[in-house]
């Protein structure tokens, strides 16, 4: 009976109890001067927090831009998920901008304190630490209470600034919120342990190391990563991807199935091109301040093309996410013809995206050679 109960009590604590933060601290270790400016994407928005924090002159738009943060991909599912960014954005902004990076170990989930103690050690050498959250857990999102089943998201980013460890409270930045947010430590450690099947957090975080002395950036390597990142994006599956879009729009109800849904399925559908941290249009309005801050930056930069190019698609993205809620206004109580003369005219808006994202790709091809 005694080997059971510490065995029980073994995997409790491997599983991430809730009290997995009392890490024997009372001290608050919390970074002076530390303040949050607002951003569109939780990752980059994150980044940008942490860099500036460390001195270092970073627009949200170059790490989204220089990390390739444009694609495409799309999920044919019940609630489909539009995938309007590479994944791998933050390994290919701190390579082209060199800038040393460190993250915790994979295996996190198998240490007791889910690495609370390094997390401390980190704040207390000075150093913001972003992590990895499932935000239905974040309170300050959702009036003070946790968020419904459904907003469960296992990839949210947010960077901690301090912990008082005597009233076990965190302030963290998140996204698009002013200012710094207080949450408990209880709810925060939740976040970070929480058991999603799909993009579960389990416990990741990473920090960047102080500015070192004389760190400069090339703007032309900045570019040229970017150019390569997303032409190549463009190349494996977003064109593809895009031109087969239409039609995945026509057959929305043989993988979107329950009739009920639709209304939310099209909110949904337009939220992941405009509101949940896309910065707008699928990342496109991102990518085109990052564009017009390298040609400020280098203004023999030939890149108005592209500019112009990108800007037909933006209109194109926003026009869909509109034709998107407006469908879901009146969708219910249609007959299945009526559903589905609506699901053609999503696609001709959406083969209209295609042709504007080809012309981009083009533009961004011309640029490559000219520059």
């Amino acid at each position: 009976m005694k080997q059971f109960v510490l065995l029980s009590c073994a995997a409790f604590l491997l599983g991430g109890c809730e009290n997995a933060y009392n890490i024997g601290e009372t001290e608050a270790v919390l970074l002076p001067g530390a303040r949050a400016v607002a951003g569109r994407h939780c990752e980059s928005s994150a980044i940008m927090n942490t860099l500036n924090y460390l001195g270092y002159d970073v627009d949200e738009c170059l790490i989204t831009g220089a990390g390739g943060a444009l694609g495409f991909g799309f999920d044919r599912a019940t609630f489909p998920f539009i995938y309007a960014r590479n994944g791998d954005m933050r390994e290919q902004f701190f390579s082209a901008a060199g800038i040393p990076w460190q993250k915790s170990a994979d295996d996190i989930q198998a240490r007791a304190d889910y690495g609370w103690k390094q997390i401390h050690t980190l704040l207390s050498q000075g150093l913001p630490v972003i992590l990895r959250v499932d935000m239905r857990y974040l309170p300050y999102l959702y009036g003070g209470k946790y968020g419904p089943a459904y907003s469960s998201f296992g990839w949210h980013m947010i960077c901690l600034f301090g912990i008082d460890w005597s009233t076990e409270e965190a302030l963290v930045s998140d996204t698009a919120l002013p200012g710094l947010q207080t949450i408990s430590l209880k709810d925060l450690h939740r976040a970070r342990s929480s058991k999603l099947k799909v993009m579960p957090p389990e416990g990741e975080f990473f920090w960047v190391t102080q500015r070192a002395e004389g760190y400069t950036s090339s703007w032309e390597r900045l570019l040229r990563h970017s150019l390569d990142l997303v032409t190549g994006y463009y190349e494996d599956s977003s064109l593809s991807g895009l031109q087969r879009y239409g039609q995945d729009l026509v057959e929305l109800e043989s993988y979107s199935k329950q009739s009920f849904l639709l209304p939310a399925v099209l909110e949904f559908m337009a939220g992941n091109i405009e509101d949940f941290g896309t910065g707008g249009a699928a990342f496109r309005m991102l990518y085109r301040d990052f564009l017009h801050l390298m040609k400020e930056e280098q203004e023999t930069l030939r890149l108005e093309t592209a500019i112009a190019a990108l800007d037909g698609s933006i209109e194109a993205w926003h026009g869909l996410a509109t034709a998107f809620r407006s469908l879901a206004g009146r969708i219910k109580g249609m007959s299945a013809d009526q559903r589905a003369l609506e699901y053609q005219k999503l696609k001709t808006t959406a083969d209209a995206i295609y042709k504007h994202e080809k012309l981009f790709y083009a533009e961004l091809k011309n640029c490559m050679q000219e520059n």
